[in-house]
């Protein structure tokens, strides 16, 4: 019953491309293309305005479907710590198995914005952050306003981040990426590898599922 110990401390009352280091990561690229049995960690998150956390669930998968290790953690709703967060999730796991990281999302948590290259560098993975609709509107003039306090910070995060790359996928669909120590032919690969139906890969989109499911049950007042 560890989950319920962790939403229970959620604060809730009721129970890219990047420039990255020069590292030869054409070896390590290929065999992510070819392998057809490699593990994802996919992240992804759920929240609601006025409560403090919001629950981050990981879903190991492999790339045949089969899913293969769970794991939990929260950040903070505005704040700062969303890169360390998803750090310690993964650490939880406690594997060494996982080749690829795979985010929902570089902005979460009500601009609680994720570091990319410092994930990949602390890990030692090759990082894919996906969003699924337009990118992002004015969003520095947007921290300005919401977070007086610390709005240098956040748009240093922010511009870190760089413009997300369209990939195109069949059906005619769309999603936005931005990767770390891989390049565009690899994320557009590996994004079809663990897609099988709409353009949300499904160790992301299982893990939204359950963080969703997480947070309307236990903000939602139970009947008896």
């Amino acid at each position: 019953m560890a989950w319920l110990g962790l939403v229970l401390n959620l604060g809730f009352k009721h129970p890219l491309r990047l420039n990255t280091p020069a590292i030869d990561w054409a070896v390590g690229m290929e065999s992510l293309i070819s392998k057809p049995g490699i593990r994802a960690l996919g992240i992804a998150e759920s929240f609601r305005i006025g409560y403090p956390y919001s629950i981050l669930v990981g879903v190991v998968m492999r790339s045949d479907g089969v899913i293969d290790g769970i794991s939990l953690g929260r950040t903070t709703v505005g704040g700062l710590d969303a890169t360390e967060s998803i750090i310690r999730l993964y650490r939880s796991l406690g594997r060494n198995d996982v080749q690829l990281l795979m985010l929902d999302g570089c902005i979460i948590s009500w601009y609680n914005i994720v570091d990319l290259e410092k994930l990949a560098t602390e890990l030692g993975l090759p990082v894919l952050c996906l969003t699924f609709e337009e990118p992002e509107g004015d969003v520095i003039n947007a921290l300005r306003k919401l977070f007086p306090n610390d709005y240098s910070i956040r748009i240093a995060l922010y511009e870190k981040l760089g413009r997300p790359t369209e990939i195109l996928l069949p059906g005619n669909l769309r999603v936005y990426a931005r990767f770390v120590n891989m390049d565009y032919r690899t994320a557009r690969t590996l994004i079809r590898k663990f897609t099988r139906e709409g353009k949300r890969p499904e160790p992301i989109r299982i893990a939204r599922l359950i963080a969703n499911a997480m947070l309307n049950h236990f903000i939602t007042p139970q009947r008896t």
